[in-house]
């Protein structure tokens, strides 16, 4: 893919940054699996509108709790996937920066359990 005037090869990317960062990507998958666990528990005990992401609490409201957990944790894992396929040089930033983000509203999550 030629993107900028430059060859993006995005699956070369993507598996180049598997097998570069395995351990950045189980973490990222731990912690969006324990988000999504908090985030149900969370929401089925004090409701979907105290849901600080705006997507989550969009896609809980329409679909239901886990139903919309899961579609919105599953949409910011393709988002790692996408980025990370169109940069290897910024792919270990990306998934440390969503891995961060998921490990405080694990702890924000868990401040209201």
């Amino acid at each position: 893919m030629i993107i900028l005037d430059e060859e993006v090869l995005l699956k070369k990317n993507l598996i180049q940054s598997y097998k570069l960062y395995k351990m950045f990507w189980l973490i990222l998958l731990i912690t969006i699996i324990l988000d999504s666990l908090t985030t149900m528990l969370f929401m089925q005990k004090d409701g979907i509108h105290f849901e600080a992401n705006f997507l989550i609490r969009w896609l809980a409201l329409h679909m239901g709790i886990a139903p919309g957990v899961i579609v919105g944790k599953f949409l910011q894992l393709v988002a790692a996937i996408g980025f990370s396929a169109l940069s290897l040089k910024y792919s270990r930033a990306i998934l440390l920066l969503l891995a961060l983000l998921n490990l405080l509203a694990i702890y924000h999550n868990l401040e209201y359990l």
